[in-house]
């Protein structure tokens, strides 16, 4: 096992002289480092947490956490973390019990108490915490380490819970994986193929072509050729998440859109030697087809947010929902941040929304919620997540049914999938 090199400060840390939180942080982020092979630790200058949720980490992970913040462990750089296995301000009305809300608040208070910014969101580059180009940061959530390294082209990993947040502490991560430059070369190249100006309009088309694209390369770099120049932000977010689920991809190049891969030639370092994949819209409507996994067309959930939705989606939302109501006996629940819900507030979006019968739940994800909670069980849910197509029918035991923003809003308001994805 290669023996990694620790500096004057990062020595000073492991033998406890900034304290005995920090130390053990310290340890486990060579351990972690002498696991991969890395000959040296690298400074970060900004993290993200995952193990947010009480249902991520529970009990056990909950009592690591509170020992490193009684034993003075600080994030010594800006941190910040992801969604709660809560809402904080209403998980009554969200059925969380009062023994449940207080394990997560238990969790919350240690991460206040270490510094962190109570973001609450998997979309951090959304709500203050966006890399620039090249920067190293120690990042985890899946779809968080895609989006940065891929859109942002800062420098990530998929880094383990308990050892996210030991990185934050230290301001330090093990140089490996796609750290390294020579990490970040494109594998495999998907070159879309006759697609026309209908394609793309939607985040539920990027979402299915990321899930798509994730299962075959698995963990591999994908360069994607094809995408059209009016790509934005919450699509590349679509992408970034239900390619993270479909496989493990932590980082891809879209051709001519980020910034590793102006040319195909540099999203691969000059070689010549990929794989590469057409990818038509049969290939895309078949995936649609296996996404789909619900046989009625009664709608019990509509479920937006996934990651969570940003002030920009929810006002879009909005615009459809506006002079419309949810259907009796369907719910229409999305899912994002305070700082997201606030800007939303603030455009007149969430009020509209609101009236109309939508749930807009905070700083939580419905697959994080109350332990043991069966009610979603054997219900029809339509989503225009890809992540939330791979991880709600084991975790909330659900079918599904993938659609557009619009269609969405359609099954919302009639209770009924109309069997369009696209539209």
């Amino acid at each position: 096992m290669k023996r990694v090199y620790l500096t004057d400060y990062e020595q000073e840390i492991l033998e406890g002289k900034h304290g005995e939180g920090t130390r053990m942080a310290m340890e486990i982020v060579i351990k972690m480092g002498e696991l991969y092979g890395a000959d040296r630790l690298i400074p970060v200058k900004r993290a993200h947490i995952d193990a947010a949720a009480y249902t991520t980490i529970w009990d056990a992970g909950t009592e690591f956490i509170v020992y490193l913040a009684d034993h003075g462990a600080k994030c010594a750089v800006l941190t910040t973390i992801n969604p709660l296995s809560r809402d904080i301000k209403n998980w009554k009305e969200l059925g969380a019990s009062e023994k449940f809300a207080l394990k997560s608040k238990r969790l919350e208070d240690a991460y206040l108490k270490m510094g962190v910014i109570p973001t609450w969101t998997c979309a951090p580059y959304q709500s203050t915490n966006a890399p620039h180009f090249k920067e190293v940061v120690s990042w985890s959530e899946s779809n968080a380490v895609n989006y940065v390294n891929s859109v942002l082209g800062a420098r990530a990993e998929r880094l383990p819970d308990m050892v996210d947040v030991c990185c934050a502490v230290t301001g330090r991560v093990p140089a490996y994986g796609r750290y390294l430059d020579e990490n970040r070369k494109g594998d495999v190249l998907f070159r879309l193929e006759g697609f026309d100006d209908t394609w793309f309009q939607d985040s539920v088309d990027f979402a299915v072509l990321g899930y798509y694209i994730g299962e075959i390369v698995v963990n591999k770099v994908p360069v994607i050729e094809g995408l059209p120049e009016r790509t934005m932000p919450d699509d590349f977010k679509a992408l970034s998440a239900a390619a993270a689920s479909g496989g493990a991809v932590a980082l891809f190049h879209a051709v001519g859109l980020t910034p590793e891969a102006p040319t195909i030639e540099a999203a691969f370092q000059g070689t010549s030697d990929y794989e590469i994949r057409i990818v038509t819209p049969a290939d895309m409507e078949a995936m649609e087809k296996r996404l789909n996994t619900a046989t009625s067309d009664k709608v019990d959930m509509v479920l937006m947010g996934c990651p969570h939705l940003s002030a920009n989606e929810i006002a879009e939302v909005a615009g459809l929902m506006k002079g419309k109501k949810v259907c009796d006996g369907t719910q229409f629940w999305i899912m994002t941040c305070e700082t997201q819900y606030n800007l939303a507030v603030r455009s007149g979006a969430a009020q509209i929304l609101e009236e109309a019968g939508v749930v807009i739940t905070k700083d939580t994800c419905l697959m994080e919620m109350d332990e043991g909670d069966r009610r979603w069980e054997g219900q029809n849910f339509v989503t225009n997540s890809g992540k939330a197509a791979q991880y709600t029918p084991a975790i909330n035991r659900v079918k599904i049914h993938m659609a557009s923003t619009a269609g969405c809003v359609k099954a919302a308001v009639s209770g009924r999938f109309s069997g369009e994805v696209r539209r």
